[in-house]
C-alpha cells in the first residue's frame, strides 16, 4: 500500500511538472489575447483620484516602432582624370570603377502594442509603409521601454483600415495589453493616448470619447477603406499613431491612428481604430494568413439627405439576391447596429465572416422589413481580370523572372493581347490598399471601377490603375 501512494505521488509530481513546463513555454508557439469584455461602471459615486496603478500594469505592453530603408550611393572612382581620358580613347577598362554602397537611414517613427505574450504587436499599416509610395519600409524594429530593439517580422497589413500586426522574438517574458469590447463605449468615457510622439519616449495623455463611429472624413486615402474611428479629444501628435487607446481600466480599446488639425499640431480631434475591427484583423492574419470580409452583393449610395445607405443595384446570384433585396432599399440596421451611411454599412458587412447569417433591416416603400442573407466570400462577386493567367510565386517562377525573397504577392505567369496594363513576369503586391497573399486575394480585393495597384516588375515598385466594368 505505501508503494502504491509513493507511486502515486511520484506520478503526480511529474503531471505537475508538465503542466508547469507547458504554461512556461508551450504557449509561446501559439498565438493567444486577453480579453475582457465587462462594461464600465458608470454609476461610480467616487470619482478616481489616480489612475498611476492601472497605467502602470497597462503602459509596458505599448512599444515604439521605429523604421529604416536601405538607401544605395554611387560613388565615383578616385582615378587621375589624365589616365581615366586616355584609358576611354583607347577603350581600356578604368582602375578605378565607381561604387555602391548601401546604408540604412532612419525613415520613421510610431508606436504599437503588444497583445499577446508570444510577441504579437499591433500598429498602423501608414507606420511601417513609405509616405510617398505606400512601399513597406526595408527594416522594422521594436523597442519595449528602455530595453533593447527587437527586429520585427510583418505578418499582414491592410491599408483599406490601416491595421498591421508585427512579430517579434524574445527569450523573456513580454507584457501585453488586456482588449476590451470597443462596441460598449459611450460619448464621455474616460480615456488615455498611450504612445512614442515626437519619439520623445513614452507618454500618456488624458480625455474622454468625444463620438463613436466615425466615417467619411477621408482620412485612410485609399479607394474602398473601412473607416469606423473612435474620436478623443486625448491629445494625440506625430508618433503616436500605432499607440494604446486605454479606458479606465486600463485595457485597450482602439489604436490610434490619426487627428484633424490645420496645423499638424493636436487640437483636440484625435482618432482611433476600434479595438474590435483590430482584433478581427489579428485573429483573420494568424488563422488564415489575410483579412477575410464577407460580400453581401450590393451596390450602395447615400440617400438625398446623406444620412442612409440605399441599395443602388443586385449582384444577380450573390447573398443579397438570395436574400430579397431590392434596388432601392434603404439599409437601416445591420445585425444590432443601426447604420447612418454607406461606409458604415460597408464596415458591418465587412466585419462578418464569409458563410455567416447576418440580419439587416430596410426600409421598403417606407415600410420595414427584416431580411436575412448567407454572406459569401468576395471573390464570388467579382471577375477576374481578363487576359491574366496568375499563379503563387514559387522557388521556380523566382529564379525565372529574377524577383527577390522580400517580394511576397501573386506572378501574371500569362499576358494577352487583351490586357497590356500587366504584363508577364509582373508581381500584384496589393490591389486597393489591401495586401495580396495568393491568387484568391485578388478577387477579393477587386470592384466595379477604377481599382489601384502595386506592383513589383523587373526590380522597381510602381503603382497602376485599372477598371473593372
Amino acid at each position: 500500500m505505501r508503494q502504491k501512494i509513493i507511486f502515486l505521488n511520484y506520478k503526480l509530481a511529474w503531471i505537475s511538472f508538465f503542466l508547469i513546463v507547458w504554461n512556461a513555454f508551450g504557449e509561446k508557439k501559439g498565438f493567444s489575447l486577453k480579453v475582457d469584455e465587462t462594461d464600465l461602471d458608470r454609476l461610480a459615486a467616487n470619482p478616481i483620484q489616480s489612475y498611476s496603478s492601472i497605467l502602470g500594469k497597462a503602459t509596458p505592453a505599448v512599444v515604439a516602432v521605429t523604421t529604416q530603408q536601405v538607401v544605395r550611393r554611387l560613388y565615383p572612382g578616385a582615378g587621375n582624370p589624365i589616365e581615366d581620358w586616355f584609358r576611354r580613347y583607347y577603350g581600356l577598362p578604368r582602375t578605378n570603377q565607381p561604387r555602391i554602397e548601401e546604408e540604412k537611414v532612419p525613415a520613421g517613427i510610431g508606436s504599437g502594442v503588444l497583445v499577446s505574450p508570444q510577441g504579437h504587436v499591433v500598429t498602423n499599416a501608414h507606420v511601417i509603409s513609405d509616405p510617398r509610395t505606400g512601399e513597406l519600409m526595408e527594416e522594422v524594429v521594436v523597442k519595449l521601454g528602455e530595453q533593447k530593439d527587437y527586429p520585427a517580422t510583418i505578418i499582414g497589413y491592410d491599408h483599406t483600415t490601416d491595421i498591421a500586426v508585427l512579430k517579434i522574438e524574445a527569450d523573456e517574458e513580454l507584457p501585453f495589453a488586456t482588449l476590451a469590447n470597443s462596441d460598449q463605449l459611450q460619448v464621455g468615457d474616460v480615456v488615455f493616448a498611450v504612445g512614442n510622439p515626437l519619439g520623445i519616449g513614452m507618454t500618456v495623455t488624458m480625455g474622454i470619447v468625444s463620438a463613436t463611429r466615425k466615417s467619411e472624413l477621408g482620412i485612410l486615402r485609399e479607394d474602398g477603406a473601412y473607416e469606423n474611428f473612435i474620436q478623443t479629444d486625448a491629445s494625440i501628435n506625430r508618433g503616436n499613431s500605432g499607440g494604446a487607446l486605454l479606458d479606465a481600466r486600463g485595457r485597450l480599446v482602439g489604436i490610434n491612428t490619426a487627428i484633424i488639425s490645420q496645423t499638424g499640431a493636436s487640437i483636440g480631434i484625435g482618432l482611433a481604430i476600434p479595438v474590435n475591427m483590430v482584433r478581427r484583423a489579428l485573429t483573420d492574419y494568424m488563422e488564415e494568413g489575410k483579412i477575410r470580409r464577407g460580400f453581401l452583393g450590393v451596390s450602395l449610395e447615400p440617400d438625398s439627405n446623406g444620412n442612409a445607405a440605399v441599395v443602388a443595384s443586385v449582384v444577380s446570384g450573390s447573398a443579397a439576391d438570395e436574400a430579397g433585396f431590392l434596388a432601392n432599399d434603404k439599409i437601416v440596421k445591420v445585425g444590432k447596429k443601426l447604420v447612418y451611411s454607406v461606409n458604415q454599412a460597408r464596415v458591418a458587412i465587412s466585419q462578418t465572416l464569409p458563410g455567416a447569417q447576418i440580419q439587416i433591416e430596410v426600409l421598403r416603400n417606407g415600410e420595414s422589413e427584416t431580411l436575412y442573407a448567407i454572406l459569401g466570400s468576395m471573390s464570388e462577386g467579382i471577375v477576374p481580370i481578363p487576359g491574366l493567367d496568375l499563379t503563387a510565386l514559387t522557388l521556380q517562377n523566382r529564379e525565372e523572372f529574377d524577383i527577390p525573397d522580400s517580394v511576397r504577392g501573386v506572378l501574371v505567369s500569362r499576358s494577352s493581347g487583351e490586357n497590356e496594363t500587366f504584363k508577364k513576369g509582373v508581381v500584384l503586391v496589393e490591389i486597393n490598399g489591401s495586401q495580396i497573399l495568393d491568387v484568391g486575394d485578388v478577387s477579393e480585393n477587386l470592384y466595379s471601377g477604377i481599382n489601384r495597384f502595386y506592383v513589383w516588375y523587373r526590380g522597381n515598385y510602381r503603382f497602376l490603375a485599372y477598371r473593372i466594368p
